[in-house]
């Protein structure tokens, strides 16, 4: 690409951003950057879509270098302040909670009126297992009043909720039954109509091997404990449904509203010797599980799979179910995930509420071997 001029590359940059293929827009935001030199606009654009690209650590990058270009400048605490905004995210999407909070309190620390950074902490705060704060945050940027009134409207009703369900102590279980009972209340209606058809549900996935042994079928790449089950499958044809858009994020009655973002509930520690918490999103066909050793230098993966395999394959197996029913789908394998931590997404199908039962013992177990400083069922931060 020859050298462009400015008004070349504003309008290339802003017609790439315009489309409706984010993969596209990277390529030539990146183009962009190497025929025309670094420039804080076009780095901060191609953040933002990375971020939404899941690429975060590209993104965060690529912001570290936008903000590094404006440092000192004149008049440039507006661009900062976005700049800043996109690197909270980054941190966000690296499981980097204090980081990404870090961020947002040097936003509020600019000149002027940063109302969404007051929000974007306050649930931060929230679904990370700082009620008091988070509330704090919140209210501040509803005293703030400069958002726009959808905002501020959405806000206070999150709010209100969220007092709602700390004030009434509710147990983190509720929001663990509800998720379930929703799930499999769809997935029960579902697979009722489908059988009518012929279609079989929670179907595993097989093969045979060289032996000519059947065996269930791994997906390449994938480690040998992650086996699948299908929502339906029509045997006739091999054609396989899923019931619903995963994941399903259910609403507890009375406590409606903090279905809408996380807000992390601590759990009673009369079983467990380390700090449980459950996210209000807690969603039973793709839960995130995550731990966090206590030993900042814990190999997190090494220490938790193990555990996880077993009791994967015992789910798969039906060890929380009934006959014919109740057994896990899928596994996202676990990944690292902020300072000596894992997660893993798991389909527990329609297993039964016990299952997170039995993973809570096989913690307190290892946990006897590796310290545990926290666990996390569902979405949100781990606790420090």
């Amino acid at each position: 690409m020859s050298k462009p001029t400015e008004e070349e590359i504003a309008q290339m940059a802003q017609e790439a951003l315009e489309g409706n293929d984010p993969e596209k827009t990277r390529d030539t935001l990146l183009a962009l950057l190497e025929a025309g030199g670094d420039r804080a606009d076009l780095l901060h654009a191609l953040a933002a879509t990375q971020v939404a690209l899941g690429e975060a650590a590209q993104a965060l990058n690529h912001i570290l270098r936008a903000e590094r270009l404006i440092e000192g400048e004149a008049g440039s605490e507006p661009m900062l302040a976005a700049l800043m905004h996109t690197r909270a995210a980054c941190y966000e999407d690296l499981a980097q909670a204090e980081q990404a909070a870090n961020t947002y309190r040097a936003i509020t620390g600019l000149e002027g009126s940063h109302a969404r950074a007051l929000q974007a902490l306050g649930h931060l705060l929230l679904s990370w297992g700082r009620p008091d704060e988070g509330q704090a945050k919140l209210q501040a940027y509803l005293d703030d009043g400069s958002d726009i009134a959808e905002h501020l409207e959405g806000t206070a009703a999150y709010l209100r909720g969220a007092q709602r369900v700390l004030g009434d102590d509710v147990h983190p279980t509720l929001f663990l039954e509800a998720h379930r009972e929703g799930y499999c209340g769809f997935f029960d209606h579902h697979a009722a109509a489908m059988a009518e058809k012929g279609w079989i549900a929670e179907a595993a996935v097989m093969m045979r091997n060289e032996a000519g042994e059947v065996v269930p079928s791994i997906p390449d790449g994938a480690p040998p404990y992650a086996a699948i089950r299908v929502d339906l499958v029509d045997p006739a044809s091999g054609q396989r449904g899923q019931v619903g858009e995963r994941p399903m994020v259910v609403a507890l009655q009375d406590y409606e509203a903090v279905a809408q973002a996380p807000l992390l509930l601590s759990w009673p520690p009369d079983d467990h010797p380390f700090g449980l918490w459950v996210s209000t999103q807690c969603p039973w066909d793709h839960l995130p599980i995550q731990v966090r050793f206590a030993d900042p230098d814990a190999d997190a993966v090494q220490l938790f799979e193990p555990l996880l395999a077993d009791w994967y394959r015992a789910g798969w197996d039906g060890a929380f179910g009934a006959a014919e029913r109740g057994r896990f789908h899928d596994i996202v394998p676990p990944v690292p995930s902020g300072p000596a931590g894992v997660v893993a997404y798991v389909d527990l199908g329609r297993a039964e509420l016990r299952a997170l039962d039995d993973l809570r013992e096989r913690l307190v177990a290892l946990h006897a071997e590796h310290p545990i400083r926290s666990v996390l069922f569902g979405r949100g931060f781990i606790p420090a």
